[in-house]
């Protein structure tokens, strides 16, 4: 409805050229900014994965095996830190992923030290595993759809909640519940969640290349891509080691 107020009528217009070019200057910034790819975010993975696997591997050729538990907490805080953060951070990414493989590297050479090959079976386990998921995904034999990822995000905060109230207990009263009967029944259902939670990350890449995201959003799809897959790693190290002790 038009004001009688010239002043008002004025401001109005003003307001909503105002609004209209910020809503230009946003589509345009979209369409000459450099979109994700598949490429570009493959070699962030990578880039990725070469921290974890530099971390890891300083770790256990120096034998600080120790260096497992405080890399733990502050990988979980690096990766709250990176999950929550509305800024794409490169340099975060890189520093969780160094401190995720001094955790894994510790992990992994204390449990080898206990039963000599469980590392190389966790390995070539999540390698297989990543695989059979990715070709589920890509065959299309597991659809992402609102209802999945509704399901899968309830029942991993589910389970996350669960695993740091059992590292509490573990702590501060020397039972986990993962040394009961049934450890190894909750510890494969850490490995199915960690397993299907990659097809969640399989299709954040895919939509983002699909319809041309920002550059910079290679970086959060490589982070959470690298996330589940170091926490499938220790799913099924964990998994291992339960069986080894029986």
């Amino acid at each position: 409805m038009a004001s009688h107020n010239p002043a008002f009528n004025q401001s109005m217009r003003s307001g909503l050229a105002a609004a209209n070019q910020n809503q230009v200057d946003i589509e345009f910034d979209r369409m000459t900014s450099k979109p994700m790819t598949m490429e570009g975010t493959t070699s962030k993975v990578l880039g990725m994965f070469l921290a974890v696997l530099v971390g890891a591997g300083a770790t256990w050729y120096l034998e600080l095996y120790s260096l497992f538990f405080p890399a733990m907490f502050l990988g979980l805080g690096l990766g709250l830190w990176a999950s929550f953060s509305k800024k794409v951070r490169p340099g975060l990414y890189m520093a969780y992923a160094l401190v995720q493989g001094v955790f894994i590297g510790g992990i992994s050479g204390l449990l080898e030290s206990f039963y000599p090959g469980i590392v190389q079976t966790a390995v070539i386990g999540t390698f297989a595993t990543a695989g059979t998921m990715f070709a589920a995904y890509r065959f299309g034999w597991i659809k992402v759809d609102q209802r999945f990822t509704r399901f899968m995000t309830f029942a991993v905060t589910g389970y996350l909640v669960f695993a740091l109230v059992n590292l509490g207990f573990a702590m501060f009263a020397g039972i986990s519940i993962y040394s009961s009967p049934f450890g190894w029944l909750i510890a494969l259902v850490g490995v199915g969640l960690a397993a299907f939670t990659l097809n969640l990350d399989f299709e954040v890449i895919s939509q983002g290349v699909s319809q041309r995201w920002p550059e910079e959003m290679e970086w959060r799809a490589a982070f959470g891509l690298t996330a589940t897959l170091i926490w499938l790693y220790v799913e099924i190290l964990r998994l291992l080691s339960i069986f080894n002790q029986n």
